[in-house]
């Protein structure tokens, strides 16, 4: 899997599209105005922007006891273009997702996270998942953006 690339759900009402890919290590924050995925990626998926959607991460390799925390980034091209971290909480812990806490195992080798999203359409133009920290052996985790058509639209 890459960077933009879709999955199509059994049901045809579901569509992911991958945010990270097999990530190994920690990455930087956000920097410039082409990191990461575009919103509009998003939107394009089912020709409008979904009011909500979900966050999936889980690990696609991996053993010992793993672990992972990752901070979500929107770029806002206001002014001259910025990256702000999403979600609550103080300068250091703004935008880690389960609420600031470290994704521990949820079963032997085996990372997995769905975390709910909302209001996309106003998180700017672009999305960055940084992974600001990852335990284990050979650990890789995915992250994929989730998004369920609802009807009637």
């Amino acid at each position: 899997m890459a960077l933009g690339d879709v999955t199509t759900y059994p049901d045809g009402s579901t569509k992911s599209i991958v945010l990270l890919a097999s990530v190994t290590a920690t990455n930087s924050p956000p920097s410039g105005a082409a990191a990461g995925l575009a919103i509009s990626d998003i939107s394009n998926l089912f020709n409008f922007m979904p009011s909500e959607a979900g966050l999936l991460l889980y690990s696609t390799a991996g053993s010992g006891t793993m672990t992972c925390t990752a901070r979500l980034w929107g770029y806002h091209p206001i002014g001259d273009g910025m990256w702000f971290p999403l979600g609550t909480g103080s300068a250091s812990t703004k935008g880690t997702i389960n609420a600031a806490s470290t994704l521990d195992e949820t079963a032997a080798d085996k990372l997995r996270h769905l975390e709910p999203l909302a209001l996309l359409g106003v998180a700017g133009s672009r999305l960055y998942l940084e992974i600001t920290a990852i335990g284990g052996t050979s650990t890789a985790v995915t992250a994929e953006i989730v998004v369920r058509r609802s009807y009637p639209q």
